[in-house]
């Protein structure tokens, strides 16, 4: 649902007015050129699954979708439909599509739809139907939008704005070349209350293209898998980062580690692969994926090197755990190439870190002397590992 928006002064011009349609008769069919994807006007058969749509807990959880009494019913999609879809094409300041495969045009998958604001800005808003994700439906649409609204529209600027851990969203932005400028707190309204919003960016003179983003793919071996983390792993991560002798080994963790550090560990993840800076793994075990440990890869920049760091869960330690799980990324970064050099840095003192590094196949490089605090308030010498 479109977000509200400020009523101009009277004597403004409608923002978008030069591209007012008449509706639906006036609404541009886009096609991708891949032939899989199609854009066109809402219909009233649309609405049974518009109504699906926004009784999903997903669209509702990350949306501005009403939720009333008896929740969203078919009267509320059509209202939508007759006083929001077709008044903003006609109109020229809201201009909405549905999606739908190209080899199911009449099956409604979600909707698309781009806010004039005037000036030559838009912002872009998108869902979709439960049955239609993980298809890249949209991703697709919003590209299609995107080349409308700079090549036929002639506008100069896009925006895209989601609640902070849609990443959903985030990731078909970054798909079509939306840069995320930034998080900005208590931003968008939702259901009398604000919440924290990511905001991205894409120009007319951008490079349409998809920005680099970096997926942990799953790794087995050795009765492991890693695998990306997800939120049924906090209560381990928190058994582990609040456990003494990692809190003592790795000082930047928060002091009184609970729920809201491990979530916030997540999120740290997820962004280091938004932002193509790095990999993490949570290592379970290949038979009842529970979390063992963690392994990430990072790096990026200018160079082709990355450091590799891990940590395991206490009821992993000295099962070789960890020592397998480094072999496996370390394959998986040499294997594709992905780097010309792998660093491993531990502290002098922590015997049990520098085992794994050695057991993995690092060589000890150099020293660097009273380089590492620890939890104790001391600090110790850092040990560096390299491959040969």
């Amino acid at each position: 649902m479109p977000e509200p928006r400020d009523t101009p002064p009277a004597t403004a011009r409608p923002a978008g007015s030069e591209h007012a349609r008449a509706f639906p008769e006036g609404v541009p069919v886009l096609v991708d050129p891949s032939g899989t994807v199609l854009l066109r006007a809402h219909r009233e058969a649309d609405l049974p699954r518009v109504v699906e749509q926004c009784r999903d807990p997903e669209s509702i959880r990350w949306t501005t979708v009403p939720v009333p009494d008896g929740g969203y019913s078919l009267d509320d999609a059509r209202s939508y439909l007759q006083d929001v879809v077709g008044p903003g094409w006609e109109r020229g300041e809201s201009l909405g599509w549905v999606v739908a495969a190209a080899g199911e045009p009449d099956v409604f998958c979600g909707s698309i739809d781009l806010r004039l604001e005037g000036e030559g800005v838009a912002e872009v808003g998108f869902g979709l139907h439960p049955a239609a994700r993980g298809r890249h439906l949209m991703s697709a649409g919003l590209r299609l939008v995107r080349d409308h609204a700079f090549d036929a529209l002639g506008l100069s600027t896009l925006r895209w704005r989601a609640a902070v851990g849609n990443w959903p969203s985030r990731r078909v932005a970054a798909r079509a070349g939306f840069v995320v400028e930034g998080r900005v707190r208590r931003l968008l309204p939702q259901r009398g209350e604000r919440q924290d919003g990511w905001v991205a960016t894409l120009t007319a003179d951008d490079r349409r293209e998809p920005l680099p983003w970096l997926d942990p793919p799953v790794l087995r071996g050795d009765g492991l898998r890693l695998r990306p983390f997800t939120e049924a792993d906090v209560d381990a991560v928190v058994e582990a980062c609040a456990d003494l002798r990692t809190q003592h080994w790795l000082v930047s963790l928060p002091r009184r580690y609970g729920r809201a550090d491990a979530l916030a560990y997540l999120e740290q993840n997820r962004e280091q692969g938004a932002s193509a800076t790095g990999r993490v793994w949570c290592v379970a075990d290949a038979e009842d994926d529970r979390c063992l440990g963690a392994v990430s890869l990072e790096g990026g920049g200018y160079s082709r090197r990355a450091e590799i760091g891990y940590w395991s869960h206490p009821t992993a330690r000295g099962r070789g755990v960890t020592t397998a799980a480094v072999r496996m990324v370390t394959a998986f970064a040499e294997g594709g190439r992905l780097v010309d050099s792998l660093l491993v840095r531990a502290a002098a003192g922590n015997a049990a870190s520098r085992r794994v590094a050695e057991a993995a196949g690092y060589h000890q490089v150099g020293v660097l002397p009273r380089a590492e605090p620890l939890g104790n308030g001391t600090v110790d010498d850092l040990v560096l590992y390299a491959r040969p």
